[in-house]
């Protein structure tokens, strides 16, 4: 009898994406798109300059590198669970100095200390782990009192909107393959209306829900076409689930004429979920 070991997380693991480069190249784009009105957000949320902060799944360093510029006078911990991308991220983040801090761990099982930390900021994370109460509960942990912890994560049933519409039923049927192989995988695409509840039983207390929205009409259309490289992005799926491919070619080729329309426009939508941890 054979047992098959649970994935640690539902994100892409080393040697599941065939174009890991195409993957690095979106996320950075992605990281820069968003991030003034993130940015602005923590700030509202009591983001200050002498902060500790606390990076989950800090991935390839391109977010890290944007927040050590909002805290001048203080540290940045990035927690990741990858070697493959703390090893980028140290070649990437070489210049960063002390006030930077990798640590290859989980959030479900972490060895930072209790308390260390102002604000934990988990971005397009949560959705990956398989037990995000277990996550939280860690993140209050490692929150002094009175931290804040702020979750940025996707909701696929209100992403966001194309138009004019690409004219296909095959994209809905994508996007439910994608939903449905991250289940599977221990994930939830649908994580951010769970979230407020999910933080109050994990002991957090003044839930406050905000969201950012990417657009091509304030971007320019350049900027948002790796978030619509449907090939790419879907890749891997198809390599684990081959009856996607059908309609994985169906909505691409949608894509590709619908990128000819002179007012073709993409909005997408992410959810940030923060809430404090008591005082006492």
């Amino acid at each position: 009898m054979t047992t098959t070991t649970p994935r640690p997380t539902s994100y892409y693991l080393p040697g599941e994406h065939p174009k890991p480069e195409n993957e690095l190249a979106r996320l950075a784009r992605q990281a820069t798109l968003s991030w003034a009105k993130e940015a602005n957000l923590l700030r509202e949320y009591g983001l200050a300059a002498n902060h500790d902060v606390l990076e989950v799944g800090s991935g390839p360093g391109y977010i890290s590198e944007l927040m050590l510029r909002e805290i001048p006078e203080g540290t940045l911990t990035c927690l990741e669970l990858e070697e493959h991308l703390m090893d980028y991220a140290r070649g990437y983040l070489a210049d960063a100095g002390p006030r930077l801090t990798l640590v290859n761990g989980s959030v479900l099982e972490s060895p930072l200390a209790d308390e260390s930390f102002d604000l934990a900021y988990a971005r397009l994370v949560i959705q990956h782990v398989p037990g995000p109460d277990k996550a939280l509960a860690e993140i209050h942990r490692m929150l002094r009192p009175g931290g804040r912890v702020v979750i940025a994560d996707v909701n696929d049933e209100v992403w966001g909107w194309v138009s004019p519409d690409l004219g296909t039923p095959a994209f809905q049927e994508v996007l439910q393959a994608r939903i449905d192989l991250q289940v599977e995988r221990g994930g939830d695409r649908l994580i951010a209306r769970r979230l407020p509840q999910l933080l109050r039983e994990a002991g957090f207390q003044d839930v406050r829900v905000d969201a950012v929205m990417v657009s091509s009409d304030e971007f320019g259309m350049d900027d948002l076409r790796p978030q619509m490289d449907f090939r790419s992005r879907t890749a891997a799926m198809v390599a684990a689930k081959p009856e996607s491919g059908p309609a994985v070619e169906a909505t691409a080729d949608a894509v590709d004429e619908w990128l000819k329309e002179p007012n073709a426009s993409v909005n997408m939508l992410m959810y940030l979920i923060s809430a404090t941890k008591p005082e006492a």
